[in-house]
C-alpha cells in the first residue's frame, strides 16, 4: 500500500543467530560424554529439527527438495573431480606451513569399520550439514546476490568445523556447493558433492590401504599448484554455468534485494568463538 512502510524481514540476522546457537551447542557437545556415532545427530539434527519445526510453513523453500536429473548428477561428479587440485593444494600448503599435528588428529577421528566410517563420515554429514548450511543458512541469505550468499556460506561452513586445518578447504567446498544448489534449485546437489568428497577417500583407503609411514606432501611445487588450481577454477566456473543451463536456471541476472547488514552481532560472536576454539585446539596439541 502506498505510503505504508513495510518492515523488512531480518532473514540474515535470524539465520546468523541460529548459526551462533549451533556453534555454541557444537562446542558444548565436544565436552559431553556422547558416543562418536551419535555426534552428528546430537550436534546438528537436533537444532535442525527444532528450526524446521518452528518454520515448518517454509520448509520446502528452505530445503529445496527438488529431484536432480541424471545429467546434473554426472556434471556434479565432474565438478567435484575438478575441485581436487584446489583441495589438495590447500591441504598441502597448510601442512607445509603449520605441520601435520592437527591434520593427523582429525584423520584419526574415524570409525573402526568401513560401513561405520562411510555412514558417519560421509552419509550423515552430507545430509545434516547440507540441511543446515545449504538449506537453513543459505535460505537466510536468499535476498543477497548468489556470490555474496555463497561466499558467506563458505565462510560459515568453514567455521562450522571449529579448527583451522579444515576451515580453508571447507570454505571453498561450501562456496562451490552453494553455487551447485543455485544452479540446480536442489539441495541434493550439495548432498551429492558432499557425499562424494567425504566418501571417495574412504573407498580408496578401503580398496588401497595407505602406507602409515607416508605422510602429507612436504615440498609442494608452487608453479604446478598455481597452474592446476587456475585450470580447476576455470573448469568449475564453466561447468556450473552449464549445470544451470541444463536446469534452465539463469545465474547471470542476479542482484541484492536487501540492504540488511551481514556482519551483525551473532556473526561477529561466531567468528570470535571459532578463532578462540581453534587457538585452544592448537594449544592443547
Amino acid at each position: 500500500m502506498e505510503g505504508k512502510v513495510l518492515k523488512q524481514e531480518r532473514t540474515i540476522y535470524k539465520v546468523n543467530l541460529f548459526y551462533l546457537l549451533v556453534i555454541i551447542w557444537s562446542i558444548i557437545v565436544q565436552f559431553l560424554p556422547i558416543p562418536f556415532n551419535a555426534y552428528q545427530y546430537v550436534t546438528f539434527l537436533l537444532p535442525i529439527s527444532i528450526y524446521l519445526f518452528i518454520n515448518r510453513q517454509d520448509a520446502e523453500r528452505i530445503l529445496k527438495p527438488n529431484i536432480l536429473n541424471f545429467e546434473s548428477t554426472i556434471i556434479i561428479f565432474i565438478i567435484w573431480f575438478c575441485t581436487l587440485p584446489i583441495m589438495i593444494s590447500i591441504v598441502t600448503l597448510y601442512t607445509k606451513l603449520f605441520g601435520n599435528a592437527l591434520a593427523d588428529i582429525i584423520a584419526e577421528n574415524s570409525h573402526d569399520t568401513f560401513i561405520g566410517n562411510l555412514l558417519f563420515t560421509a552419509v550423515t554429514p552430507a545430509i545434516f550439514e547440507e540441511m543446515l548450511m545449504r538449506g537453513i543458512i543459505l535460505d537466510g541469505y536468499r535476498n543477497k546476490s548468489n556470490f555474496v550468499a555463497a561466499l558467506m556460506n563458505g565462510l560459515l561452513f568453514g567455521m562450522l568445523h571449529l579448527n583451522s586445518f579444515q576451515f580453508f578447504h571447507t570454505f571453498i567446498a561450501g562456496f562451490i556447493a552453494s553455487y551447485l544448489v543455485f544452479a540446480t534449485g536442489s539441495i541434493y546437489a550439495g548432498m551429492i558433492i558432499h557425499f562424494i568428497n567425504n566418501g571417495f577417500p574412504i573407498f580408496m583407503d578401503y580398496l588401497f590401504p595407505p602406507d602409515p609411514d607416508v605422510g602429507y606432501a612436504s615440498s609442494p611445487n608452487f608453479i604446478n599448484c598455481f597452474v592446476s588450481v587456475t585450470f580447476s577454477i576455470v573448469a568449475i566456473y564453466m561447468l556450473i554455468r552449464f549445470l544451470a543451463k541444463v536446469n534452465d536456471i539463469d545465474l547471470s541476472n542476479e542482484k541484492d534485494t536487501s540492504d540488511e547488514k551481514i556482519f551483525n552481532c551473532p556473526l561477529i560472536i561466531s567468528i570470535i568463538l571459532f578463532i578462540l576454539f581453534s587457538i585452544l585446539l592448537v594449544i592443547l596439541l
